[in-house]
């Protein structure tokens, strides 16, 4: 049985009689008989006697209708979903990204989003990247965005967008650093504002130090990209970006260096698998590639 052919065997079912089915699926009677005809004649047994109250369901009928009637309610309320999508103006959307994320890229979503859909609320919380699960599995919000495919087994993770990762340098850093056979190797004797803790950046900046021979000690160690970044603009190092990061960047006090010796980073939404996003959040993601192509284009042309 197909679906319409389930739709007209509820009908009738529901209503004991042809016309009535046909009203109430909104066709024609002779439409209805030739449904249920269709459908005996392929399962090679009556599906319904006529008596004086009516169309009976037979047994075999009856046996179907039991095993049937779930996927009918579920019809049914597909239906009511598809109708609710088309006039579904409000609602609100709940979503944590990374620090870097949420200081450099969702501005540019909050404010084309408000101009789309000003009835949604939206709430935004900055997270680390360890605490991306938590607040996924307990509902706390409809998605997130970080870098790097979330490890977890219960959390989804849909690729957004790649990009490389950039060394950022103060300007007047820069201009004083002697000329090296690479861009990056000018900055070999220049200290290097780490990261602690479990951000995925971590390992990038220690890489890239590691391939400068910049000089070990104790240096500067940081918890987020944010205040690295803080302490790069006031010359006392360099740290490493993302695609994202480097896209807000004042050329006229920072350098950005693409690093092509470091592997490209990529930009996902996780959510939990057992909870997809609703529509509200699913519209909202929708807008994401188009803004990120945005960001990305214009740090193109500015280079």
């Amino acid at each position: 049985m197909n679906l319409r052919q389930l739709e007209v065997f509820q009908a009738v079912l529901q209503t004991g009689n042809m016309s009535a089915a046909a009203r109430l699926l909104c066709i024609t009677p002779s439409a209805v008989s030739k449904a249920v005809a269709h459908t005996e004649l392929q399962l090679g047994y009556r599906l319904f006697v006529r008596t004086p109250a009516g169309l009976t369901p037979t047994p075999e009928a009856q046996v179907l209708a039991a095993e049937s009637s779930g996927i009918h309610r579920q019809l049914d309320a597909l239906r009511r979903t598809a109708r609710n999508l088309g006039t579904s103006d409000t609602g609100d959307v709940r979503l944590a990204a990374i620090p870097s994320i949420t200081h450099e890229f969702l501005p540019l979503v909050l404010q084309e989003h408000a101009l789309r859909y000003p009835q949604v609320g939206v709430e935004v919380r900055t997270i680390h990247q360890d605490q991306m699960t938590q607040a996924l599995l307990t509902r706390s919000v409809d998605f997130c965005l970080g870098f790097y495919k979330h490890p977890h087994p219960q959390v989804r993770s849909d690729l957004l967008v790649s990009g490389r990762m950039y060394l950022a340098v103060a300007q007047s850093v820069w201009t004083r650093a002697p000329r090296a056979v690479t861009p990056a190797a000018r900055l070999a004797q220049v200290p290097v504002i780490r990261l602690v803790g479990d951000d995925p950046m971590r390992q990038s900046i220690d890489e890239l130090a590691q391939r400068l021979g910049t000089p070990a000690g104790p240096g500067l160690q940081v918890q987020t990209s944010r205040l690295a970044l803080d302490l790069v603009r006031r010359g006392m190092g360099w740290t490493v970006v993302d695609f994202l990061t480097a896209t807000q960047l004042d050329p006229q006090a920072m350098v950005a260096v693409e690093l092509h010796e470091l592997p490209p980073m990529s930009l996902y939404c996780y959510h939990a698998r057992a909870l997809p996003p609703g529509l509200q959040a699913t519209r909202m993601l929708a807008m994401l590639p188009g803004l990120l192509h945005q960001a990305l284009s214009s740090q193109n042309q500015r280079a």
